[in-house]
């Protein structure tokens, strides 16, 4: 992969929405006959005139001015900055944590780093629409030869005494090494007792007038991980919830590093939360509320159900509501869900069994197998002591 291709591959990526409006045109049927003749039996039919399809919007999109030749702290030499480049990829369907692109990667290695990314934020942050989760890494439809996209993800919507931002955390394998100093791509480069490489940069976007700020650390770990923290605000530099330092110490994360396999036994997923079969929830589960509720799910009494990974990984619902895990078993997939309200009932079109359980909190605990199973057996599951909260 050259440095053009590297660099592409380590950009934030934007995807813009454009909504085109076709409008239909008008069709006008008319009749001429002249006197003498007998009246037509087809009616003669004007051409249809499509009106134009209107131009679509127009982004202006503002970002600072890059000064070049320059010096940055830590860097030996400096590049000239690259034009920005954007591409938009496409995945479908629920995806899998079975990714052969990435075979460091699975289920509950995304449980263990996920954990990790939660240890290594700071305490005075909480977040709106639930902590954020490592999603598998896709496989997307239309990505370019030249760009491999290899990272699993996890995001979150911050509160701080600041206001609101948002994080996220980019997690891949790299054989390229360290990236050369680009201008415009970092402020400083420092280098950790152990090697590790941390860019750092602070920057602002303005797409049409609004303005977004952003903060980026990314470090280049000896064994190949390489973590990139962004963390973003609108209207001001000072309302970005996460300061240099504290990415730093998120990056920097052993629990977050590609080299280390999970151990035997540990809890995971199967997959992303599908939309569908879901509990709808409108409690925000703090990471706090989610580790006890795995905590208490790793002593449920299973049976003969055999899942694999083994339960105790709740996560949040990709679409915001409600905690999900999902997992293989003796009865096909098994799912369990949580939420304020029991999960829809599949009717007639659902192959399997499911039981719903409400604690006596008011939260309800939905266990769904992809195949007949003994309903007994799910309510017992339901019931596990510790999953009241």
């Amino acid at each position: 992969m050259d440095d053009k291709a590297s660099r592409l591959h380590d950009k934030v990526m934007t995807a813009l929405v454009i909504t085109s409006i076709v409008s239909a045109g008008i069709v006008v049927a008319g009749l001429t006959a002249a006197p003498e003749e007998p009246a037509l039996t087809v009616q003669p039919v004007t051409p249809t005139q499509e009106a134009p399809t209107p131009p679509p919007e127009e982004y202006v999109v503002v970002t600072p001015e890059v000064e070049y030749p320059t010096s940055i702290p830590g860097c030996d030499d400096v590049d000239p900055p690259v034009e920005d480049s954007y591409s938009s990829f496409i995945t479908m369907g629920d995806q899998s944590y079975d990714n052969p692109i990435a075979p460091w990667f699975s289920g509950p290695k995304a449980q263990l780093m996920s954990e990790a990314l939660l240890s290594a934020l700071p305490t005075h942050i909480s977040f709106e629409d639930g902590v954020p989760y490592f999603d598998p890494i896709p496989v997307y439809n239309g990505a370019p030869e030249e760009v491999t996209v290899d990272s699993t993800n996890a995001y979150g919507s911050v509160i701080t005494d600041t206001g609101t931002g948002s994080l996220s955390v980019a997690v891949s394998q790299s054989t390229r090494g360290v990236e050369p100093c680009v201008a415009g791509d970092l402020d400083e480069r420092s280098t950790m007792p152990d090697g590790t490489v941390v860019d750092a940069l602070t920057t602002w976007r303005e797409v049409n007038g609004d303005r977004t700020y952003a903060r980026s650390v990314t470090a280049y770990h000896l064994d190949g991980s390489q973590i990139s923290a962004y963390s973003a605000a609108p209207d001001s530099e000072n309302a970005l919830p996460l300061s240099v330092d504290e990415l730093v110490s998120v990056v920097t994360a052993s629990g977050l590093r590609t080299s280390s396999s999970a151990p035997p036994g540990t809890p995971g997923n199967i997959s992303e939360c599908s939309p569908f079969g879901r509990n709808e929830s409108t409690r925000k589960f703090t990471g706090t509320d989610i580790a006890a509720l795995n905590s208490a799910l790793t002593n449920a009494a299973v049976g003969t159900l055999a899942p694999s990974p083994a339960l105790g990984a709740l996560r949040p619902s990709a679409w915001g509501d409600g905690l999900c895990q999902i997992v293989n078993s003796a009865a096909g997939t098994l799912t369990i869900s949580v939420g304020d309200a029991p999960a829809p009932d599949p009717g007639l079109y659902a192959s399997g069994t499911m039981a719903s359980v409400e604690t006596p909190s008011g939260l309800s605990v939905t266990v769904q197998t992809e195949l007949p199973w003994e309903r007994a057996e799910l309510e017992r599951i339901a019931v596990t002591p510790g999953l009241d909260q």
